[in-house]
C-alpha cells in the first residue's frame, strides 16, 4: 500500500534529501551537482533553476548584488523543494552580510536552519546566526537616513537568542544565548525576565560550561532586589538558595570565594530582618516568646555574623526581663504566642483591612 505524503512532510523530506547534494561551482561550466534531482520538477523546470542559479552567480562574482538576489530570490520561492533552493539562500545571506543587512542575512540563516538542517553543517548555520545576534547586541547599529548611526537594537537581538534556542535547543549555542539575553534583560532593568532566562539555562543545561556562572548571577540578581532588612525577604531567601547550590554542586569552581561571601551577605541581611522583626515583638508588643523565636532563628541562620551577636544580646535582655518580671508570669504570654507562620497570616490580615479601609 503506498501512501500519500502530506504537501508539508514531502516538501521537508525533499528538501532535506536535495539539500545533502555535493554541489559545485564553476565560473566556466556554472552550477553542476552529483546527486539526482529528486524534487519532482520536470527538465524544463530544473533547466529554469540552473539559469536562474548561473545568472545569479555570476552577478555576485561582478558585484552586481541586486541582480543577483533577484535571481536567487526567485530559485527559493518558486522551486523550494529543489537542491538549489538552500543554495541559493545562502548566497543570498553571503549577500547581504557583504551589504552589512545583517537582519536580512539572519533571516536566510534561519530559513535555512528551519527548512534545510541537513544543508552543509547545520552547527555552522546556527554559528552564524549567533554571530549575527551578538553584532546586534554589543556593536551593530542601523543607521539613519544612511549616514547617522541608529541605537543598539537589544529587543532584535534578544529575539535573535531566542529563534536559536527554539530550532537549536541542543547545540552549543543554545545556552550562550539564554546566557545573552539575561544580560541583555539586567542591562534594560528587567530582571524579571533576566532571572526567567537564567533559570532556562540551569534547568535545561545543568551541564553547560555556563551554569555556574548562571547560578551565581541568578544568586546576585535576587540578593539585589532586596531593599534592606525591614522589606520582604523572599528574595534574600532565593539567593540563599542559589549561592548554596552552587557550592554544593561546584566545590572546584573558581568563584568559589565570591558565592560563599555571596552567601554570608545574604545570610546576614535575612538574619537582621529577623533581629528587627524580633524587636518589634520584643520593645513594642512585649511579647517575649515571639521575640525569643525570631532572635533564635537569627543566630541558626547566621551564628558568626554581628547580626547574630545583637540577637544574643536581646535574648539576655530578654532573660532579664523575665527574671525580674517573675517566671511566672511568662507561661500564659508563652502560650498566647504565635509563631512565625502565625505572625505572617496576621501581618497579612491586617494589610488586607488597611486596604479595605478596615481597622
Amino acid at each position: 500500500m503506498i501512501r500519500v505524503l502530506s504537501p508539508i512532510f514531502a516538501l521537508l523530506f525533499a528538501s532535506s534529501v536535495a539539500s545533502a547534494a555535493n554541489i559545485t561551482w564553476d565560473p566556466e561550466n556554472g552550477y553542476q551537482s552529483d546527486e539526482v534531482e529528486l524534487s519532482g520538477l520536470l527538465p524544463q523546470e530544473i533547466q529554469r533553476v540552473l539559469k536562474w542559479m548561473n545568472k545569479g552567480r555570476t552577478a555576485e562574482e561582478r558585484g552586481i548584488y541586486r541582480t543577483a538576489l533577484r535571481n536567487y530570490k526567485r530559485v527559493h520561492k518558486r522551486f523550494p523543494k529543489s537542491q538549489y533552493s538552500p543554495e541559493a539562500l545562502f548566497r543570498t545571506s553571503q549577500i547581504r552580510l557583504a551589504q552589512n543587512n545583517v537582519d536580512k542575512a539572519f533571516d536566510a540563516f534561519e530559513l535555512i536552519a528551519f527548512v534545510y538542517p541537513s544543508y552543509g553543517s547545520f552547527n555552522d548555520t546556527i554559528g552564524e546566526m549567533y554571530k549575527i545576534a551578538v553584532r546586534r547586541q554589543e556593536s551593530y547599529r542601523q543607521r539613519l537616513f544612511l549616514i547617522f548611526p541608529g541605537f543598539l537594537n537589544l529587543d532584535r537581538a534578544t529575539r535573535y537568542f531566542e529563534r536559536i534556542v527554539s530550532i537549536a535547543p541542543y547545540s552549543d549555542y543554545a545556552p550562550l544565548s539564554l546566557m545573552n539575553t539575561a544580560q541583555i534583560w539586567a542591562k534594560k532593568k528587567n530582571d524579571t525576565l533576566a532571572i526567567y532566562a537564567l533559570d532556562r539555562l540551569i534547568t535545561n543545561y545543568p551541564r553547560s560550561f555556563l551554569t555556574p556562572d548562571a547560578y551565581i548571577q541568578l544568586a546576585n540578581t535576587h540578593s539585589n532586589l532586596v531593599h534592606g532588612p525591614y522589606y520582604d525577604q523572599s528574595n534574600t531567601e532565593d539567593a540563599i538558595t542559589f549561592f548554596e547550590d552552587f557550592l554544593i554542586q561546584f566545590p572546584d569552581n573558581n568563584r568559589v570565594n565570591e558565592a560563599e561571601d555571596g552567601l554570608s551577605d545574604t545570610q546576614n541581611l535575612m538574619a537582621l530582618s529577623k533581629v528587627k522583626i524580633g524587636d518589634f515583638y520584643f520593645h513594642k508588643r512585649s511579647n517575649f516568646h515571639a521575640a525569643k523565636v525570631l532572635y533564635n532563628e537569627a543566630i541558626t541562620l547566621a551564628p558568626t555574623s554581628g547580626s547574630a551577636d545583637m540577637a544574643r544580646n536581646k535574648l539576655d535582655m530578654i532573660a532579664a526581663k523575665e527574671e525580674k518580671i517573675g517566671v511566672q508570669d511568662t507561661p500564659e504570654a508563652e502560650r498566647e504566642a504565635p509563631d512565625s507562620e502565625e505572625m505572617q497570616k496576621k501581618a497579612e490580615r491586617r494589610a488586607r483591612r488597611k486596604v479595605l479601609g478596615l481597622f
